[in-house]
Parts: C-alpha cells; sequence; structure tokens
C-alpha cells in the first residue's frame, strides 16, 4: 500500500467497520489495556510505542489516577522513573469491556457466517506483521 490513496481508503474502511461494529474503546482503554499486559511500564514506554508526547500520556495517565483507574509507583533505585498499575475499578472496567466487545465480535462473526474464516485468517496475518 504505497499510494496515499490507497492508505487513506483503507484507513476510512477501518474507521467505518469500527463505527458499523461500535466497539467501545477509547484513549484510556488502550492505555488501560497496555498497562495490564505490560509490567513496569512507564509513560515514556507508551509514549514512544503510540508516537505521541509524554506530556500527552502523563495527561491521560492523571487523568486515571485522579479517577482511581491507576496507581502510580516510584521506582526505589531511580526516583525519576514512575510505574503504573490498575486498580481493581479498572479491572472491573476492563472485564465490562471485554463482555461487550465479545458479544459484538460473536455478533460480526454471525453477521459474517463463511467469511469469518477469512477475517480471522487476515486478522492473524496482521498480528504477524507487528512480530516482524
Amino acid at each position: 500500500m504505497s499510494d496515499k490513496n490507497e492508505v487513506k481508503d483503507f484507513l476510512d474502511l477501518i474507521r467505518l467497520a469500527n463505527h458499523k461494529i461500535n466497539l467501545p474503546c477509547s484513549i484510556e482503554v488502550f492505555l488501560l489495556l497496555e498497562i495490564k499486559y505490560h509490567k513496569n511500564i512507564t509513560a515514556s514506554i507508551i509514549a514512544n510505542k503510540y508516537h505521541v508526547t509524554i506530556p500527552a500520556i502523563m495527561h491521560k495517565l492523571d487523568a486515571l489516577i485522579n479517577n482511581d483507574y491507576l496507581i502510580k509507583s516510584v521506582d526505589e533505585f531511580d526516583k525519576r522513573k514512575k510505574y503504573y498499575s490498575l486498580t481493581p475499578k479498572a479491572n472491573m472496567l476492563l472485564d465490562d469491556n471485554k463482555k461487550i466487545i465479545d458479544e459484538k465480535i460473536n455478533n460480526l462473526f454471525n453477521y459474517l457466517a463463511s467469511d469469518k474464516d477469512e477475517l480471522i485468517r487476515i486478522l492473524k496475518k496482521i498480528c504477524e506483521m507487528e512480530e516482524v
């Protein structure tokens, strides 16, 4: 996909599909998931991974702390490093989101019927691409 129009069309298609499926995703949910699956993660690691500024990530993380979704801890050897972990409230939110997402994906697979195998194949291929 080297043509800019082709990439734009692809991204528009992804956005339209997400709108049709209506998955309950937000930046905050992505941050919580990132923290859930990566122990000792810092704001700079998250910022680098998603190509955003550290202050932008810090703003979101501080809001999640203020709303009792995250706990911030300081590295015992390097006081400049701050790590984040989930609170029980955050885990409940992610569990609720997972139930909603699972239901919507099941509905999508039921709608796709025989085409779901092709979708699964493509999604697996996308996952492999990230590993390269």
